[in-house]
């Protein structure tokens, strides 16, 4: 299929769809500007945006929305100071890492609501590729946006031999950009130390405006140096810290009173000692390791390199149009050298009952892995939304339309060339206490031909049509009732039966949710929601590693969120996610069926509040609390045995901050302390397998300084 020709024939389809309609102005095309918010003294931070975008690609309210989306502000990022994307999602509920480490099949992706590999993507639009959620610095992002729920009826699913996307959300990342409204540099450093640990971390980001307004120019800089826990015993002990960097440049320009147009890009660099973790054993590492070590030896390293590039267009047709135009290139390159732990099945039993391996080894078997990959990604999207008010019942209409199209592909065995050509049509409808959602996705999808070992695949096609629909009642302004069916179809090509077969049935994921949202108080959000996910038709391997699409899991439970401000003075995050687990191919009444896949209760609570009064005055206090249930080690998503299983945690974290005003300084400058997992918390954050466990940081503290001018 011709590239071009697909664009711009659906182009026409969604420009000839939307000139139909009559005109009004479009509220949802708003911009929400969730940058930092300044009080007078000192910062306090705002956990609640106005809108999202990721649920619609339309700016919405979110008590407004279908579906259920929880956002990481700026604000909240910059209070908690995440290195990476994978520490930074371990502070929602429900959400799984997968293991931190470039050695694991598809790094840097999330488990969402119990569906797992979802790959992150810039603007919802833009997938980052392999590694690149392990090393995105969260300094640069406004915000993150994680849609709960199949979302292949909005953005798609990957469809890559590796990479099922889209069964249990999304997450996207909005990169920093540049503003027209401001002038300012923001600078920030930090120290922190613990046992077997410490960190030094340096923080730019300058905005500049010039020609009355009509050029932005914003550079926000990373750079960060890391000596972890992990390095200070066994077999890696002395290793060479990590050091990490990140730019990420960007413009815009106002090429007149409709037209903007602008370009971003990221530069990452980071070289890191391998890790790959340790066995767990009843909560523990298993007999002869220690929390503070891996599997690999004190030269082993990890090197990743990525380059982004994002141009677009934003053209207000009318007060009622606009459109939308963009690119996006992703490289990364990395290479990495570790010892890798194996597991040896014939004598399996003897180490789930002891926790140690025959003949008194730390591994039954340890080998040394070393491995390389290239992985590109580029797109093109054309995104129209038009906003109208039908001439009768004050009913407001907003489509949306949008073709685009993927290509992606990674070297050293980890995915063929693969294009997706895609059409989404959405429509929103807003009459009195009811807003409706309907929209159906279609995604054509070809991976190259290609050889692995002695077996040769032939040139590959398939097509998907993934649909969603959903309703909200908001009878008043304090309460909304809501709901959503939607589903995602994602064909899994590069696999082979035992036959000879290559399937190109998509697999799907279906899910039903219904919730209330409820506020309290003025900025202040309870959202309450029940869900379930059937999964179906998913690739099995069996022992001769050939598949069969017969898999089938369910995914269901319940979320709870209170977000916003309970005054002027204090804001706060409570996210609460139930997950209960089922493997329908296994055999009722087989432990393995129902189990503990993931945490099955997770609970955080984050706070902040600033004093106004007394000698405090201005003076911010912070807190956070995250609290994830037992859940048991694996084998490829499997259940393994009783005893594998990872001990539930607590951890704690703690900040003060106050303006350097109160010592005869500038009031633009913040001094701040804080202490993480205060309690000394001993647990594992994250996993590959059950014996390649990755253990989370001990109790750290940490000095730092920011300011503005």
């Amino acid at each position: 299929m011709n590239t071009l020709k697909f664009a711009a024939a659906a182009a026409a389809a969604a420009a000839t769809a939307c000139a139909t309609a009559a005109e009004k102005p479009a509220a949802t095309n708003d911009v929400a500007d969730l940058g930092t918010v300044l009080v007078e003294g000192s910062a306090i931070s705002r956990y609640r945006p106005e809108t999202v975008n990721g649920g619609t690609f339309t700016d919405v309210p979110p008590e407004e929305l279908p579906v259920a989306v929880d956002v990481l502000t700026e604000d909240f990022m910059r209070e908690h100071n995440p290195t990476d994307l994978h520490d930074l999602m371990r502070f929602v509920p429900g959400i799984e890492t997968g293991g931190k480490s470039l050695l694991i099949r598809n790094p840097g992706t999330f488990s969402i609501r119990g569906m797992g590999g979802t790959e992150p993507a810039i603007d919802g639009v833009l997938p980052i590729g392999r590694g690149a959620g392990l090393f995105t610095d969260p300094f640069l992002l406004e915000r993150v946006e994680i849609v709960k729920g199949p979302v292949g009826g909005l953005s798609g699913g990957a469809g890559a031999s590796q990479n099922a996307s889209g069964g249990g959300g999304s997450v996207n990342m909005y990169l920093k950009s540049a503003r027209f409204d401001v002038d300012e540099t923001n600078v920030q450093g930090s120290m922190s130390a613990g046992r077997h640990l410490w960190r030094t971390r340096g923080l730019f980001d300058v905005n500049q405006t010039e020609f009355d307004g009509r050029l932005a120019v914003r550079v926000p800089v990373t750079a960060d140096l890391y000596s972890p826990a992990y390095i200070s015993q066994g077999s890696q002990k002395g290793a060479r810290p990590r050091e990490s960097y990140a730019l990420a440049p960007s413009f815009a320009v106002k090429a007149g009173e409709s037209v903007t147009f602008g370009l971003k890009t990221m530069f990452q660099y980071t070289d890191q000692p391998g890790y790959i973790g340790v066995p767990v054993y009843r909560g523990r590492p298993a007999d002869g390791w220690s929390w503070r070590e891996s599997s690999c030896r004190r030269g082993d390293r990890a090197v990743y390199k990525s380059f982004m590039l994002n141009p677009w267009v934003d053209w207000q047709v009318n007060e009622y149009w606009l459109l939308k135009f963009g690119a996006g290139m992703m490289f990364s390159d990395w290479e990495f050298s570790m010892r890798e732990p194996y597991f040896n099945n014939a004598q399996a039993a003897q180490y789930f009952a002891a926790g140690r391996w025959p003949g008194g080894g730390k591994y039954m078997v340890s080998t040394f892995s070393e491995g390389s990959s290239v992985s590109r990604n580029y797109n093109v999207y054309t995104r129209s939304i038009y906003t109208r008010e039908l001439p009768w019942q004050g009913i407001e209409n907003t489509f949306v339309a949008q073709p685009d199209w993927n290509w992606r592909e990674s070297s050293g065995g980890f995915g063929t060339p693969t294009a997706r050509y895609g059409l989404l049509l959405q429509d929103s409808v807003k009459w009195g206490w009811f807003t409706v959602l309907g929209g159906v996705r279609y995604d054509h999808f070809e991976q190259q031909a290609y050889t692995s070992g002695a077996v040769r695949y032939a040139h590959m096609a398939a097509d998907a049509v993934s649909p969603r629909g959903g309703i909200t009642v908001r009878p008043v302004d304090w309460l909304a009732v809501f709901g959503n069916i939607s589903q995602t179809r994602t064909p899994m090509l590069g696999l082979r039966n035992a036959d000879g077969s290559t399937p190109t049935s998509p697999w799907r994921a279906t899910q039903y949710e219904a919730g209330v949202r409820v506020s309290p108080a003025d900025k202040l959000w309870l959202s309450v929601s029940a869900y379930r996910i059937e999964q179906e038709n998913v690739p099995q391997a069996d022992a001769s590693g050939f598949y069969w699409y017969d898999g089938r899991n369910t995914s269901r439970g319940a979320e709870v969120s209170l977000t916003g401000d309970i005054a002027e003075n204090w804001t706060v995050m409570g996210m609460y996610a139930l997950n209960m687990y089922t493997d329908r191919n296994v055999a009722p009444g087989t432990k393995g069926r129902d189990f503990e896949r993931y945490p099955e209760n997770s609970f955080s609570l984050s706070t902040s509040y600033r004093f106004t009064r007394g000698w405090m005055e201005d003076v911010v206090v912070g807190g956070c609390y995250r609290f994830r249930s037992k859940s048991y080690g694996t084998m490829r998503g499997a259940f393994v045995d009783e005893n594998i299983f990872y001990a539930p945690s607590h951890v704690v974290d703690l900040s003060v901050s106050m303006p350097l005003s109160k010592f005869g300084g500038s009031k633009d400058w913040t001094l701040s302390f804080g202490v993480r997992n205060l309690t000394g918390e001993k647990y594992f954050e994250s996993a590959r397998h059950f014996y390649e466990s990755l253990a989370g940081e001990p109790r750290t503290f940490e000095i730092g300084i920011r300011g503005r001018f």
